[in-house]
């Protein structure tokens, strides 16, 4: 990685001068997927198939269900969460956008009742108020 200076800072002590260095980004890993090979491009749906129905522990609960309960457990909790991947999860699960798989194809996949997560979402007042407030920034209002 080359570096370049880019100005020098003074030490108002007496010190050396110290360069301040310009450090170049890193690049992508991953070019654009349109860019992919079709091996590579199988290999990742793969991956992704398989991060979204397996489980970690070896019970039958997928990881991505996990993840969902343990955010909506976090925002229950006032532990602070990323805004975008929590409303990604409630319009997820509540079936706005189904996303890479669909909520219900991963719940169907395993033999979890989807209903369940939708039903806590539903019955929880800062859970709905989260999710009439999404569904206003998605959908708008006729109000």
């Amino acid at each position: 990685m080359k570096r370049d200076v880019a100005a020098w800072q003074l030490d108002i002590f007496g010190g050396e001068a110290t360069p301040v260095l310009v450090v170049q980004p890193k690049p992508d890993p991953l070019p654009d997927p349109q860019y992919w090979s079709a091996s590579v491009r199988e290999a990742m749906i793969d991956a992704l198939v398989s991060l979204a129905r397996d489980s970690r522990r070896g019970d039958r609960m997928p990881e991505s269900l996990m993840d969902c309960a343990a955010m909506l457990s976090e925002r229950l909790r006032n532990v602070k969460v990323d805004a975008d991947d929590y409303r990604a999860t409630l319009g997820w699960i509540m079936g706005y956008w189904s996303g890479a798989l669909p909520y219900e194809h991963v719940c169907s996949v395993n033999g979890i009742d989807p209903e369940t997560l939708q039903q806590v979402i539903l019955d929880t007042p800062l859970l709905a108020r989260d999710l009439e407030e999404l569904r206003r920034l998605c959908f708008g209002s006729l109000i």
